[in-house]
């Protein structure tokens, strides 16, 4: 059985106050959300030719892909670049787990970035997240595996700049096989159902880093 804290290296948990990578991926989640906000009417020109040279200089100090995936072995913390709970990814909204008795609980509030339509969150967006409670669930019971099938049902429309509770709960083993189960909730109101099939690797690690290992780019 893992405990919370071996599981806790799956979730953030980072320092945001004192890490600048943090402060300055929560920036660009800003940016990104004032640029959608803005829309195609606003004379953003000089922004662009700001925001162009700064990724310049930023691409010129980025590292090889190995280096990357060395560094983020040392640290065994892969969730930091999660897209979904990742403090160092500003794909991420990001969601805030930790783990919960039987599971995972955690909460979320999807920004104009993530919607489909004003107000309404793209369902795509939900089901990453989901999937990643889901497996944080396995997680905590000490039974980590890869996503093999996800059963997703959306009983209401989910809305984002509103505060989401998100449960999830590990099921049972059969064996290589994984199951858990989750729900996204806004008070008291049920938004999502969802429950998920996972496969342990055969070598009784992880597998989070098992396939970029071999497919490793400079991307």
């Amino acid at each position: 059985m893992t405990s919370t804290a071996d599981a806790d290296r799956f979730f953030d948990g980072a320092d945001h106050d004192d890490d600048p990578i943090a402060r300055a991926v929560e920036s660009v989640r800003r940016v990104t959300a004032g640029l959608v906000r803005a829309g195609h009417r606003a004379d953003l020109s000089e922004i662009a030719g700001r925001i162009h040279a700064l990724a310049d200089d930023l691409e010129a100090r980025v590292p090889s892909a190995h280096d990357r995936m060395e560094s983020m072995d040392r640290e065994g913390r892969g969730s930091l670049y999660s897209p979904v709970v990742g403090s160092h990814n500003a794909i991420a909204p990001p969601v805030a787990m930790r783990a919960a008795d039987g599971g995972a609980e955690g909460s979320v509030t999807f920004s104009v970035v993530h919607e489909r339509a004003p107000g309404v969150v793209h369902e795509g967006v939900v089901a990453m997240l989901l999937d990643a409670a889901l497996a944080n669930a396995n997680v905590v019971a000490g039974v980590a595996g890869m996503t093999a099938q996800l059963n997703i049902r959306f009983h209401q429309q989910v809305p984002s700049g509103q505060e989401l509770t998100i449960r999830s709960h590990h099921d049972r083993i059969d064996g290589r096989k994984v199951y858990s189960n989750s729900e996204v909730w806004l008070g008291d109101e049920r938004l999502v159902s969802s429950d998920g099939l996972f496969i342990s690797p055969k070598d009784g690690s992880d597998g989070l880093f098992i396939s970029s290992r071999n497919r490793m780019t400079d991307v």
